[in-house]
């Protein structure tokens, strides 16, 4: 992963996309001359994989004091169970106590992408998952989507700037879009091939207004050896559908068309699904996830003051002092 590739927004720096009680702490703590060094450990409620935490560094390096402060962390991409400390950071509250909800959403959200990411990886063996998922979540945060669903174990992302600051390459298909605007898949497919990049894969979505095995052959027909695979969408899962891509492939390695990869997409695709399509050993190359990825709800983490002034505390309900996990590291 590349390191330092989070730049904080200004309304993050002075806090206001917190909660406004936050901005008002910080007011009240300035006004009484108050600043105690505290130790804030943060946790999720329940297991999965923590992504984010580099965002959060990112974040810190900004605006922690010099001196006087300690950071520890999990690496990112850890598998973590429920309450495990994933970050701790100790020093003067008001250095960082502003971001405290940031960082809290910034963990929630990006583990809960990168989760659902490895939960589809796991199931899917040697086949490739790739995120495409920038339709299910806001502008402003599609690239740590991206980012988040690399960091779970997907090999390759849709968006620019996803893959700028997950260290890799784009990936996507030619859209039905384009077939439906040129009226037919085969001049569509022959206008992307002689737009794009020679080095872009040409990768096209079959099935808009033909059926898909005439469209995947006519395609490969008339681009040979430039086809490197077709996308085959299940939006609505029935027991045919395997049948079906089975077929595509043995049509197209009759037709002379060995080298045409399939990958699969759609909202049925998810880690159940996947789990079948390794158990029918169904022959695809890459399987694109999209909704699950994209739709995936927050990994919920929490925040608790547990020192203050190198005493032990803990609000009600709560064990006072720090819970020990060698698996942090210390990075500051």
């Amino acid at each position: 992963m590349v390191e330092n590739q989070f730049e904080a927004r200004r309304p993050i720096l002075v806090g206001d996309v917190g909660d406004i009680r936050h901005q008002r702490n910080a007011a009240v703590l300035r006004n009484n001359s108050l600043n105690p060094n505290v130790a804030i450990e943060f946790y999720a409620s329940t297991d999965g994989v923590v992504a984010g935490l580099n965002e959060v560094k990112s974040l810190l390096d900004k605006v922690l004091p010099d001196t006087g402060c300690e950071l520890w962390a999990l690496d990112e991409g850890e598998e973590i169970v429920a309450n495990e400390v994933v970050l701790r950071i100790i020093g003067p509250y008001g250095g960082f106590g502003l971001y405290e909800p940031s960082i809290n959403g910034i963990l929630s959200s990006c583990s809960g992408w990168a989760t659902a990411a490895r939960d589809c990886v796991t199931n899917s063996g040697e086949i490739p998952i790739l995120a495409r998922i920038s339709k299910y979540v806001h502008p402003n945060v599609a690239e740590l989507a991206d980012y988040s669903a690399v960091v779970g174990g997907a090999v390759q992302c849709s968006t620019n700037l996803g893959a700028r600051i997950s260290n890799t390459t784009t990936f996507d298909t030619m859209s039905v879009s384009l077939s439906m605007l040129f009226g037919d898949a085969v001049s569509a497919a022959k206008a992307y091939d002689s737009t794009l990049q020679p080095d872009i894969q040409r990768i096209f979505s079959v099935g808009a207004i033909e059926s898909i095995n005439h469209e995947a052959l006519k395609i490969s027909e008339a681009l040979k050896e430039k086809t490197r695979g077709v996308e085959f969408v299940i939006n609505n899962h029935t027991p045919n559908d395997f049948d079906a891509v089975k077929e595509l492939k043995i049509r197209l390695d009759n037709a002379g068309y060995n080298y045409v990869e399939l990958y699969l997409s759609g909202n049925a695709i998810k880690p159940d699904f996947i789990s079948k399509i390794n158990a029918h050993k169904v022959p695809v190359q890459g399987i694109i996830v999209e909704k699950y990825i994209g739709s995936a709800n927050p990994l919920v983490f929490s925040s608790e003051i547990k020192q203050i002034d190198g005493s032990d505390v803990a609000r009600n309900g709560q064990i006072p002092g720090l819970i020990d996990n060698p698996k942090l590291n210390k990075l500051a």
